[in-house]
């Protein structure tokens, strides 16, 4: 088979921040083993301090494979065009259940503000996560500025704070009167601290992230990792890696790999 062709290396596996690192690492472990399990090779796991950091990995190779957000992906699809497309994944819409190819981006507030508009939010303290972040930034930043918003000159204050579970954590105490997360965070947030969050503005449909590999990954092992995570099995303890306490947004939470046109 594919797998049997190759001789066992170290391979990196790099993934973005986008929640509390230490518990991200964890899960992404459980995604290592099953690669390592299917090719024979090492799987080094790789947390980048940042979005740009894991785009600077890629270019310069210091990570074999790279699981970038959508707004990463397509910054740098244009910077290496020669960068191998894998795979991307579907996740099961917790609302209707159907198993789809994006997720959406919310601003939220607490339902105990009594903010029901984006209106009700001016001159608040509002947070993005990073200014890399495709559902923290990017989308919301958007939304925003369709309605004629400037966030840095509309809001009190803006805030970046990097990963989607501090701007719940930041809403929660009170730090801050919205901000932008993604619907999966939304989600794990409302079965940890019950129904307490008010959706101001929803995006449209997102595409989800990408797995890549770098212009110089051998091709054999770019169809052996391939070929892996498309045969990833449902019942993988990596898909049900959420049931534990973490942050919904990691991909943790994911539910199944698939082939699919590229995004650019």
């Amino acid at each position: 088979g594919i797998y049997s062709q190759l001789q066992a290396e170290t391979v990196k596996l790099g993934i973005f921040p986008s929640n509390e690192p230490a518990r991200l690492y964890q899960v992404m472990e459980i995604f290592g083993d099953y690669l390592r399990e299917k090719t024979g090779d090492n799987i080094s796991v790789i947390v980048s301090h940042d979005y740009n950091e894991l785009g600077l990995r890629l270019r310069e190779g210091s990570i074999d494979i790279a699981w970038l957000n959508t707004l990463t992906y397509v910054r740098l699809k244009s910077v290496i065009p020669e960068m191998e497309y894998l795979a991307t994944y579907m996740e099961r819409s917790e609302r209707t259940g159907e198993v789809i190819p994006y997720y959406r981006s919310n601003i939220v507030c607490l339902k105990s503000s009594g903010f029901s508009s984006l209106e009700d939010i001016r001159d608040q303290m509002f947070a993005f996560t990073d200014p890399s972040s495709t559902s923290g930034y990017a989308y919301p930043n958007m939304m925003l500025k369709k309605r004629g918003i400037d966030p840095e000159s509309y809001f009190r204050k803006v805030f970046y704070l990097r990963q989607h579970d501090r701007v719940v954590e930041a809403l929660r105490h009170g730090s801050i009167a919205a901000g932008a997360i993604s619907d999966g965070t939304l989600s794990a947030a409302i079965r940890r601290y019950g129904d307490i969050f008010s959706v101001l503005a929803e995006s449209e449909p997102i595409p989800l992230d990408a797995i890549v590999s770098t212009a110089d990954f051998p091709s054999a092992r770019i169809e052996a990792y391939r070929a892996a995570l498309l045969s990833m099995p449902a019942e993988h303890p990596f898909w049900t890696a959420e049931e534990q306490p973490m942050p919904a947004d990691s991909p943790g939470v994911k539910r199944c790999l698939v082939r699919g046109a590229q995004m650019l």
